[in-house]
């Protein structure tokens, strides 16, 4: 391996500076780490896509496994549909697809799912940023992979790991098997290659990193066309739900619909193309049983087929939730050009009633890369890179994920839940099952600085809450754009009556109410994210190097609801670890900002 004297500045970890300013090292992969203000790039894609797993006879074309396990003809009663025992062990080794509930069996492969990095080095200080196929990749699949790049002399805490969270991926998490007989969704080969696949593609992209100019920025996607407007949020949008493109189907509604891109371009071209935008990559639909990475996939090949390199998506804010599913989209070509009707206007493109949609995420996807496009307009030369991280533990204490662990669905090993002193309360709060180990990032990369989460973060808690009137006064909400849902009955009800209760207090369903005034925090210390991010042009990294689910603004958490209840307007919260998960990560970002 070639080794190049390195000059290694203070790094943030867990809120400590580690002063090595005095070492050198060898340069992990060959990289090129010197100090001549020269930005380096490299870029490399390896195909995860699963092979050769079992698959079975859809009879009624629900697309979901109606048949038994443990029954490859289906002769027993109640057992509906056959599957190909490829391994003859007479059991069903289905590979499971993440999302829209429980028992969807992959039946194919529509297009690849892939592990994408960008390595990026700049007078001695370097960093990766990888983005990948799936659901979101859990923590302790991420500390393999820092350990195995540890061990080739690579420092473990300079690479952000983001989940795209397809929702036509396979199963990483494990929660998508078949419910009501606790069968895991965990495909064991596929996971178990994840470290490895990252690790060859920040080796083979350090490996062939060359001099490249940077241009950056970012835009909203409701600033860039009225196309993407509903007429409530000033647009031509037949669909009024939609802002920028996008839906948010939890009240209130506040859209994530910045695109922020950069575009790295070596002696040769483009050799890469980081795009970083928010919305969940589901809009294919449920009527799909083949693998894909659904709209993302759309987006690096358009990007990859006009500019050239490879194109590395990192998903953004996706809590609330984000989703492009359902909206009404301004219909293109096959190049990308609108589809106008003969007054020139627009024409418009809706999901399909029924089965999957790959125009629809075309579509979506091929929006998403023009708004990339649109956002590279800013040349400035980068200085620097500095990146640095805040450790903290999540606790458990949500009925959902504690039943996930408790009976073995989680692709967690057993000893991975922290259960002893050092999680705090353990013990002692007789709803805390435990902790598991997590962290935040901030990287600064010349005028752009990406902060991360470990989790489907609400926009609200990136950028804040919008300065309207109603999001202070509930008599407000019943006709405002933003609050859809809002139950009239729930004017004068306290949210702290309703937030542990599925009850009605005075006519008003506590499952549909929310905080009043509207707030991320009832911390005064803590601020949005972006307030407490340096740089011209910041953005979420999220479900990155860990996945535990929504974060929701603590003030408006209901602590009733689960995967047991109705959840009513509060969704996230049956998905999420825990109602503290939102203040532990601004609690990292303001202690990042101390440093």
């Amino acid at each position: 391996m070639r080794t190049l004297p390195l000059l290694i500045l203070a790094a943030c970890a867990g809120g400590k500076e580690t002063d090595t300013s005095d070492t050198t090292a060898a340069a992990p992969f060959g990289m090129p780490l010197v100090e001549d203000g020269q930005l380096y790039a490299g870029i490399a894609r390896v195909d995860i896509t699963p092979a050769d797993f079992e698959t079975f006879t859809d009879l009624d074309g629900n697309y979901s496994f109606d048949g038994c396990i443990t029954d490859p003809l289906a002769t027993r009663t109640g057992c509906e549909e056959p599957f190909d025992d490829l391994n003859g062990n007479g059991r069903f080794d289905g590979l499971w697809i993440a999302g829209f509930g429980s028992a969807r069996a992959a039946s194919g492969v529509h297009d690849p799912i892939t592990v994408t990095a960008v390595v990026l080095s700049l007078n001695g200080e370097y960093v990766s940023l990888v983005g990948i196929d799936a659901l979101g990749v859990l923590e302790n699949r991420i500390r393999d992979t820092r350990d195995l790049l540890e061990a080739e002399g690579y420092d473990r805490d300079r690479i952000i790991v983001s989940s795209s969270h397809t929702h036509q991926g396979p199963d990483t998490a494990g929660i998508y098997g078949i419910d009501e007989d606790l069968v895991t969704g965990i495909y064991p080969a596929f996971v178990e290659s994840i470290p490895g696949a990252i690790v060859d593609a920040v080796g083979t992209a350090a490996g062939e990193m060359v001099p490249v100019t940077p241009t950056q920025g970012a835009l909203f996607m409701s600033d860039l066309d009225s196309a993407y407007n509903g007429a409530p949020f000033g647009g031509i949008n037949p669909d009024p739900s939609v802002e920028g493109g996008i839906n948010d189907i939890r009240d209130p509604v506040i859209v994530a619909d910045q695109v922020l891109a950069i575009a790295l371009d070596g002696p040769g071209g483009r050799v890469a193309t980081i795009v970083n935008a928010s919305g969940h990559p589901e809009v294919v639909g449920d009527q799909n049983g083949e693998l894909s990475a659904d709209y993302v996939g759309y987006t690096r090949d358009y990007l990859e087929r006009r500019n050239g390199g490879l194109a590395v998506f990192l998903s953004g804010a996706l809590g609330g939730m984000q989703s492009a599913l359902g909206a009404t989209l301004p219909a293109i070509d096959e190049d990308g050009a609108r589809i106008l009707d003969a007054d020139g206007a627009p024409t418009w493109l809706t999901a399909a009633p029924s089965g999957p949609d790959w125009e629809f995420a075309r579509t979506w996807g091929t929006l998403v890369g023009q708004a990339a496009e649109a956002a590279l307009t800013d040349t400035t030369p980068w200085t620097s890179i500095r990146i640095r991280h805040s450790d903290f533990l999540i606790p458990v204490d949500n009925a959902s994920f504690k039943l996930a662990f408790q009976v073995g669905l989680l692709d967690t090993p057993d000893d991975y839940v922290i259960q002893d002193s050092s999680c705090p309360g353990f013990g002692v709060d007789r709803d805390l099952f435990g902790c598991i180990p997590s962290a935040s990032w901030i990287a600064e990369l010349g005028p752009v600085t990406f902060g991360t989460a470990p989790g489907e973060l609400t926009p609200e808690l990136f950028w804040g809450v919008p300065e309207e009137d109603a999001m202070v006064d509930a008599s407000l909400r019943a006709d405002d754009r933003r609050w859809v849902q809002f139950d009239v009955d729930c004017v004068d009800v306290p949210f702290e009556d309703c937030k542990d209760t599925d009850n009605e207090i005075d006519g008003c369903d506590c499952l549909h109410h929310h905080a009043v005034p509207y707030r991320i925090t009832d911390d005064a210390s803590l601020d949005t994210i972006a307030s407490m991010l340096p740089g011209t042009f910041k953005a979420p990294i999220g479900i990155a190097n860990a996945y535990c689910g929504y974060i929701v603004p603590e003030p408006d958490y209901n602590t009733y609801v689960s995967v047991l209840t109705d959840d009513g307007d509060h969704y996230e919260e049956t998905n999420s670890c825990s109602g503290s998960f939102a203040p532990l990560v601004l609690g990292a970002f303001a202690a990042m900002r101390e440093e």
